[in-house]
């Protein structure tokens, strides 16, 4: 048994949608101020682990979320802990990907959705990691009508262990996209755990694309598309997978949605770039004593939130005591303001600077409310 997944190479949205997002990518990559890459990444990372989670159900809000990504959850928090766990993952395959000879291979596959179930509930994190042993059924959350019948139980491993060669297979012979999208359905359809078959899959499917350096260097954060066209992705999953399991699958409507949206993800980069640049060149013009590094923190807290020395320094990628020195700059300025003690202390903007600098994107002008 196994699963033969293809795509129509000569369907015209596909090609079409490919080749905007090839243009895209690039026209985005030479927007970006060099020496901010790290701001993107990080800010791309917790996008996608926010929007992936939400994606499944995740209740938390975007500001919330962004907070807990920064401060850290509260153990008793599950929403909360589910989140971080996902940034977890996402940093685990960043860091793998960052090898180019990486292979996604099942102990990787494993490995992300057990961090991506790391301190969940008992009965969800019991066998993360671990292929499922019983018969699962994707059903509709609103009318509890089943959408889906994965395959058997006693299929799982074979059909896994196929799954990944046929990954490195995709990732020889089709663009990158096509190659991401593939995994990405391939593991929905085979839906090898008892849960988190989703964000696994998403993951997956990112890594595909860093390893082949389609991520934007990781500054893409496909899911977020995925979210605000949740209903889409669902039925390009329908669509494809029929109501149950079977060996055969044209998966060109998936590969259609999945292009369209890394197309859009881009889109949605260059807007965040765009914006970005004005923001800096207005936070320059107001405080002409902060070095670029600063400027990018003060950006962080702005749009994100605050900041320990810790990340201060990856984001800014700097020492340690570089970054003490520059948030200790900032707090002699009245610029930011330093919360908790120790390992828990942290850099937020100032709150009056905070209220009244509004930023104005469309003339990049800095203006007192």
């Amino acid at each position: 048994m196994r699963l033969n997944l293809y795509y129509d190479e000569s369907d015209e949205v596909v090609v079409g949608r490919l080749d905007f997002f090839d243009r895209r990518r690039y026209v985005v990559r030479a927007l970006i101020p060099p020496g901010y890459e790290a701001y993107f990444q990080e800010q791309a990372r917790y996008i996608s682990a926010h929007t992936s989670t939400a994606i499944e159900g995740n209740p938390l809000r975007d500001e919330t979320a962004m907070l807990v990504f920064v401060e850290g959850a509260d153990a008793h928090n599950a929403a909360a802990v589910e989140k971080v766990s996902l940034d977890q993952a996402y940093q685990f395959i960043a860091l793998l990907a960052s090898d180019k000879s990486t292979k996604v291979d099942e102990g990787i596959i494993r490995t992300m959705n057990s961090m991506a179930l790391k301190g969940s509930p008992d009965h969800q994190a019991r066998n993360r990691g671990k292929y499922r042993a019983a018969q699962n059924l994707i059903v509709d959350s609103t009318t509890r009508e089943v959408r889906y019948r994965p395959p058997p139980p006693e299929w799982v491993p074979e059909l896994m262990g196929q799954l990944v060669t046929d990954i490195a297979r995709w990732m020889e012979q089709h663009p990158a996209p096509v190659a991401a999208a593939l995994a990405h359905f391939g593991l929905i359809s085979i839906h090898p755990f008892d849960d988190g078959n989703g964000r696994t899959a998403r993951l997956v499917a990112d890594m595909v694309l860093d390893l082949k350096g389609w991520s934007i260097d990781g500054m893409l954060a496909i899911s977020k598309v995925m979210l605000d066209k949740r209903s889409d992705y669902y039925a390009a999953l329908r669509e494809a997978q029929g109501e149950g399991f079977t060996e055969n699958v044209n998966a060109t409507p998936f590969v259609r949605f999945h292009t369209d949206a890394l197309g859009w993800a881009a889109v949605l980069l260059e807007e965040r770039v765009v914006t970005f640049s004005k923001r800096r060149d207005a936070w320059i013009r107001q405080f002409d004593l902060l070095n670029p590094r600063q400027v990018t923190a003060l950006m962080f807290m702005l749009d994100i939130g605050p900041l320990s020395t810790s990340v201060y320094a990856r984001l800014t990628r700097s020492s340690q005591a570089t970054a003490l020195a520059d948030l200790s700059q900032l707090l002699s300025l009245d610029v930011v303001v330093r919360d908790g003690a120790g390992r828990n202390t942290r850099y937020r903007l100032h709150p009056e600077l905070a209220r009244t600098t509004q930023v104005n994107t469309q003339g990049g002008q800095t203006q007192q409310a």
